[in-house]
Order: structure tokens, then C-alpha cells, then sequence
């Protein structure tokens, strides 16, 4: 069970529950998700509360399988809240939305229960609270919408992805359930839970007509970075027939950008329709054999966690976030060099917050990482005469190899370089030992276990790799040529050299580790290759390790290092590089000291590199290869 704290947030009522992992001496043999620094706000609807529905076991799903923090929350007027600020006007989705964003701001600011600064996983939402939950993720988009903006006082705030239950796209339809334009009518009695007891509560025509006013179709201008997955029950009767659709219309801003899931005969509250009196009953309508509610109607909450499990789970994330990603701004991010995976352009994310501020640049201009500069792949070694002439094609002039001198003479260096033009340049992280996948497996063998243990390695590797890292970084500064970084799998020590150039351009880590995580997908077509020298190094480390299989299960049932080992081997989780870059702040301060107490740069250095590294355009839709530019 998941340890939960009552809090308080600015007259919000709410349930904080933390990954039972975080006390258990022992998660992997329970079962039990390690906690990551990732958080979900789970919001209800009209008149409901925060364990109503579906809310309390996806909160226990969601630190139990995925290790993430949640926060589910009694808007005001709704359960143990505070009431309403007006009386008279009742609870706006003004009112909700300013709820949301105390309880965002509780999360990330780490002025919470435990001092964690939060990334936003998700936020979870039904009916009324998803439509607050829509139109604050719109005022805080970027771009800033003219009919959305976000107030002064509020923090930039975004959520890595959000999900809509059973809201309503037609607002004004809710005139034809309640008289709202009857002037004799001022409020309605519901009956909902209100500081622990069920009793009537007034719903205000103002209220109503607050939900009624709302204008759903500017959701077309939602940040499409910021993926959405909506649920609908097929027999919801308080809904439009037409309101799914129209959400997906709305809400399908892209590849990846919205997925819609449909429950046949679920209401609503995702509660069936046909009451399951006899075996044909159940035949017909419970195939499934789901739980059954008090009226012997089919609970469909189960499916509707199953669901946003998957949703939020790692595999759907990286597949997905490959889709979001496939161009960022106008510039196609993967790149097919023959020979070669996992090849992709680094550069074309929007940096929201710089830095520093480049010379010369238009007022209003909008700052990206340059594209068409920095490439990063897996190894070269196999690259064919078409894979040169793409790479030539990209203008690219130095292949930067981070493989130690071992790996080199094991699995070959990429040949005919000079006849396109190119110079390979050997910047070993480490000189001698083999530090491939492969060879990681038998030196770090927690790595096999878990994917929150690889902080440790790249923690090694930016004490280790200060040579390497500064003569990329030279030739950033000095010379300015586009270049491609790779190592072995292009997953570890390539994503830590980019890590480090892409938090000098200040980009925000929740998109350092999108762009970390785009290995997932990029590796897929290395993994045979992988899996055949892994096996060979799992026998020799069997060989040397006694009851190795047991010792790296730690507990876990049917756990093999063949199967298991090698699929955390070569993951790229989104929370491993939030973790590694929070870690890499607590022991280096910022990368600014970094570079310059280790790295031995100085503040005019990290001013050329940094011009170097990012380009600016008057398009919010991004910038252009062809305008990389000096300053």
C-alpha cells in the first residue's frame, strides 16, 4: 500500500500518495515500481469528490507499477474543500482552474510533503474537471493563445501528457438539461459527498452557464507536444452522442498528438447499463467477467485504469514521443544513413527559458537549438558508400568516437570517412575499458536489475570523460562545423555529451530526457546484434558471478537476465535522464561549473560555445536548418 499524506493547498482538500517503493526494503521482490521524480494530478467532476470512480485505485496503480507520486484533489465546493469563493456564482472553471494550478505549483516547486520538485507526468481528469483541466493546459501553452492567456501570477507550468475522461466537447448542449435561460432560475440541488457526509448542495445558474459558455474548439491550439488520451463510456447519456468525436477533432493536433479509447456500455462513470441477473446475462454483457457494482451493474473502473496504465507506461511513451518527435519545429529529426541506426539531429527544440541572450536579435524572436549542427548516432562502423554520401549530403565534417580503444579493434571504426570529406576524431570517454552495452552488463551489473541505477553509470562517465567532452566542445567553439557524436549504441555516453550541450542552451530536462528517450525507438533496428554479444557476455559473467541469475533478480519471480537483464539493458527511460540530470545538479551546481572547473572553459568560451549551439527565429513554429547564423 502506498503511503498517503492529507493536505491542504490553498483551501483544496487533497490525497498525496507516495510509490510504495519509497519504504519497502526490498521493491523488486514486491513487485513494486521504483519511485521516480514524476507526479499525477487526478481531478473529478461535477458535484464528485477525489476517491469517487476510478481515482483512489488508479492512485495506488500508478505508484505500484510505475513508481510515480499522485495527487488527487476535492475541487472547491466538492468534498472536504473550501467553499466556493462567491457563493453566488458557484464553482466556476475559473475557480477549478486556478485549483489546478495551486496544486501544479505544490507539486513542482517541491514545497510539498517531501521537497521533491516535481515533473508533471500527467494529469488525470473527468467530465467537468477535464474541461478546467483542457483550458488550463491552454492558457499554458506556448505560444501564449491571444483568447487564453496565462495570468501574471501563475507559474509556466507544463504537463507531460494529459488525460480526459467523459467531458464534454458541445458546452452548449448543458442548456438543454438545465433551464439556464429562464431568469427564475438561479440554482439546482445535487446530492454529493460534502465533508464526509452526503447532502444536498446548491448548484448555482452561473455555474452552469460558465460550463455552457465555453468555447471547446479553441482545443485545436493546445501545445501539441503535450499528448492527450480521452476515454468515453458508448452509453453516456449525459454527454452529446457527438462529443467524443468532436474532442478527437479537436484534440488531434498530429502524429501521436491525441488516442481515444471507447468502453461498449459504459455509462458515464464507466458503470454498465444491463443489469447481470443470470449466466446469459453475463455472457452478453460481462465476457470479461469484470466486477460487478451494487445494482449488478458491470464496473468498467478496472478498464479504465488498465487503460491510462498503458498510456502512461514506458513503452507507450517512447513510441509515442518518437511520433511527437519525428520533426520538431520544420526539421525531420531522424536521418537515414545506411549502416548506421539510431542517427538523428539533436538541434530544433524550443528553448523557452535562454540563457543568454544572443546580439542583434528581433525583438520577439523565438530561440532553438541549432539545427543542422550536432548529430548523434549509434556505432559507424558498418556505414556503407550511400550511408558517406548522406552524410556528406548533411554537411557534416568530424565523426566524433566515444568507443574506448578496445571496441575499436573488436567491432571496427567507420571507413572511407576522408573520401566525403569527413575526419574521425577518437575522444575515448574511457581510453581501455570496454564500456559498450555489453561490457556495462558485466561491470555494472545493477544495471541489469533496474532502470534507476543508471544514474550511477553516468555519473562515472562525467567524471571519467572530461577529456572527450572538452575537444567536442572546441570544436564547437572553434571551428563550428556540423558533427555527429556516437559510441557504441549511441545511448549512454552519446547521451551524456548531448545532455550536457543541450542544458548549456537551456533547454528544460523534461525535454533533454524526450530527446534522450528517442533511443528506444532509434536502437530497435541494433538489437539483434546487441543480443547476440550480450549473451555471450552474460555466459562469461555466469561463469565468473555464481548464482548470477538470482542475485540480479533480487526476489523477482521468473526474472532472467536474458530476458529481463536485456531489455533494461538497452532501455532509454524517460526518467533515467530526469534522474541523472537532477543528480548531475546536486553534485556539480549547474553545467556552467561543470565546464569550467572541469571541463577548464571560461565564461568567453561558454559564450562562443553557447552562440555555437543556438539559433533564434521570428517563427513560433521553428526554425530552419539553412538559418544557422553567427553573432
Amino acid at each position: 500500500m502506498s503511503k498517503e499524506f492529507e493536505v491542504n493547498i490553498k483551501g483544496v482538500s487533497g490525497t498525496f500518495a507516495v510509490p510504495p517503493s519509497v519504504d519497502s526494503p526490498n521493491h523488486l521482490a514486491e513487485g513494486d515500481a521504483p519511485a521516480s521524480k514524476r507526479a499525477v494530478l487526478i481531478l473529478h467532476g461535477q458535484s464528485g469528490h477525489r476517491n469517487y470512480c476510478y481515482q483512489r485505485d488508479l492512485a495506488e496503480a500508478l505508484g505500484k507499477q510505475l513508481g510515480l507520486y499522485t495527487l488527487r484533489i476535492d475541487f472547491r465546493g466538492c468534498g472536504s474543500s473550501a467553499d466556493n469563493d462567491d457563493p453566488f456564482l458557484g464553482r466556476t472553471l475559473d475557480q477549478d482552474m486556478e485549483d489546478i494550478q495551486a496544486c501544479a505549483e505544490y507539486l513542482v516547486t517541491g514545497n510539498n510533503e517531501v521537497g521533491i520538485k516535481f515533473s508533471i507526468a500527467s494529469m488525470v481528469s473527468h467530465s467537468r474537471g477535464a474541461t478546467a483541466m483542457l483550458l488550463w493546459a491552454l492558457s499554458q501553452s506556448e505560444p501564449q493563445h491571444e483568447k487564453h492567456p496565462r495570468p501574471d501570477d501563475w507559474l509556466p507550468i507544463k504537463a507531460e501528457s494529459l488525460v480526459n475522461c467523459s467531458s464534454r466537447y458541445d458546452s452548449a448542449a448543458i442548456a438543454k438539461r438545465f433551464p439556464l435561460f429562464d431568469l427564475s432560475f438561479d440554482m439546482m440541488p445535487q446530492y454529493c459527498l460534502r465533508h464526509g457526509k452526503w447532502q444536498e448542495v446548491m448548484v448555482t445558474r452561473h455555474e452552469l452557464l460558465s460550463q455552457a459558455q465555453t468555447e471547446m474548439e479553441d482545443l485545436k491550439y493546445l501545445d501539441p507536444s503535450v499528448p492527450i488520451l480521452s476515454i468515453y463510456g458508448l452509453e453516456d447519456r449525459v454527454l452529446e452522442p457527438t462529443d467524443p468525436a468532436g474532442m478527437a477533432n479537436a484534440l488531434s493536433r498530429g502524429p501521436g498528438t491525441h488516442n481515444i479509447y471507447l468502453i461498449p456500455d459504459a455509462d458515464h462513470n464507466f458503470q454498465g447499463t444491463h443489469p447481470i441477473e443470470n449466466e446469459a446475462d453475463a455472457e452478453e454483457y460481462n465476457p470479461d467477467n469484470l466486477p460487478l457494482n451494487r445494482k449488478k451493474l458491470v464496473n468498467y473502473n478496472s478498464v479504465v485504469v488498465e487503460h491510462i496504465l498503458n498510456y502512461l507506461g514506458p513503452d507507450a511513451r517512447a513510441q509515442r514521443c518518437s511520433e511527437l518527435f519525428a520533426s520538431v519545429s520544420t526539421i525531420p529529426r531522424w536521418k537515414q544513413v545506411e549502416g548506421v541506426s539510431n542517427f538523428r539531429d539533436i538541434g530544433g527544440w524550443r528553448i523557452t527559458n535562454p540563457p543568454r541572450e544572443l546580439s542583434h536579435v528581433p525583438p520577439n524572436a523565438f530561440y532553438y537549438v541549432q539545427p543542422g549542427f550536432a548529430y548523434r548516432a549509434a556505432n559507424m562502423s558498418s556505414i556503407t558508400s550511400e550511408g558517406l554520401a548522406t552524410m556528406r549530403n548533411l554537411r557534416i565534417k568530424v565523426v566524433f568516437d566515444l568507443r574506448s580503444d578496445s571496441e575499436c579493434q573488436q567491432d571496427g571504426v567507420a571507413s572511407d570517412l576522408e573520401s566525403v570529406g569527413i575526419t574521425r576524431v577518437h575522444a575515448p570517454v574511457y581510453v581501455n575499458d570496454n564500456f559498450s552495452p555489453e561490457a556495462i552488463a558485466m561491470r555494472y551489473s545493477n544495471l541489469m536489475s533496474s532502470w534507476h541505477t543508471f544514474v550511477k553509470v553516468y555519473q562515472d562517465m562525467l567524471k571519467f570523460g572530461v577529456t572527450s567532452f572538452r575537444t567536442i566542445f572546441e570544436h564547437v567553439r572553434d571551428v563550428g562545423t556540423s558533427f555527429v557524436v556516437h559510441c557504441s549504441a549511441g545511448k549512454d555516453r552519446t547521451g551524456i555529451i548531448v545532455m550536457l550541450m543541450l542544458l548549456l542552451t537551456g533547454l528544460d530536462k523534461n525535454t533533454i530526457a524526450q530527446e534522450y528517450e528517442l533511443t528506444t525507438v532509434g536502437l530497435k533496428p541494433d538489437h539483434e546484434r546487441i543480443q547476440e554479444k550480450f549473451s555471450f557476455t552474460v555466459e562469461k559473467f555466469k561463469k565468473k558471478v555464481e548464482n548470477a541469475n538470482e542475485l540480479l533478480a533480487q526476489g523477482r519471480s521468473g526474472w532472467t537476465i536474458e530476458k529481463d537483464g536485456f531489455d533494461n539493458l538497452i532501455s532509454s527511460r524517460y526518467e533515467a535522464m530526469l534522474n541523472t540530470i537532477d543528480q548531475f545538479h546536486e553534485d556539480y551546481g549547474s553545467v556552467e561549473n561543470y565546464m569550467k572547473e572541469h571541463l577548464g572553459f571560461n565564461d568567453e568560451d561558454l559564450v562562443k560555445i553557447y552562440n555555437n549551439l543556438v539559433t533564434v527565429s521570428a517563427n513560433p513554429g521553428g526554425a530552419d536548418a539553412s538559418s544557422r547564423a553567427k553573432f
